[in-house]
């Protein structure tokens, strides 16, 4: 099962676009954009090949929460520390390489994020940021980059998950940041 993973994700990344963004990604996209321009930014584009990095690592996270293990710690908080069942955990570097032609040099990342049910996708995406907004850590990493020799690119992957809080929905959500390979 775990080569299975490895393979899927390999294909997906040497393809591209297998991964489609879904309408809420596309949202959080438009939303980080609208936050770096807000800080005089350039907007990041979305990459398909570092989307596919990014749900693979979402889907480690979901994975964790279902064996109840936390993933937040002060030590190593990308890194895929717990061993999961039918899954091969990388590090953030490892997964980094799996794209060899961009260089992915950060990320942000939300096991579970509340969010009131009945939200527009815009509200939702908006959340997200200003969660990520309220790290100094994530905010230095949103508004970072801004290189017009090599664009910056970002994969979004955000996966809604089984709330045990009536009233709301939760997300994974993990968003990697790059810039295309010189």
């Amino acid at each position: 099962m775990k080569s299975l993973i490895a393979i899927l994700v390999l294909i997906s990344s040497s393809i591209g676009n297998l991964y489609s963004q879904t309408v809420l990604e596309k949202e959080v996209l438009h939303q980080l954009n609208i936050y770096r321009k807000q800080h005089g930014l350039n907007p990041v584009k979305i990459d398909s090949t570092v989307s596919s990095i990014a749900l693979y690592h979402v889907n480690y996270l979901l994975e964790c929460s279902k064996v109840n293990h936390s993933v937040h710690n002060d030590k190593l908080p990308h890194d895929e520390q717990f061993d999961i069942k039918g899954f091969t955990e990388k590090n953030f570097d490892q997964r980094a390489a799996m794209a060899p032609d961009k260089n992915i040099w950060g990320e942000i990342s939300i096991p579970f994020m509340p969010v009131k049910s009945g939200l527009s996708l815009t509200e939702i995406a908006k959340s997200i940021i200003r969660s990520f907004d309220g790290s100094p850590k994530h905010k230095e990493i949103m508004l970072t980059g801004d290189n017009p020799k090599f664009p910056d690119i970002v994969g979004i992957s955000v996966i809604k998950r089984v709330s045990n809080i009536p009233g709301y929905d939760e997300y994974a959500v993990n968003i990697d940041f790059g810039v295309l390979a010189p």
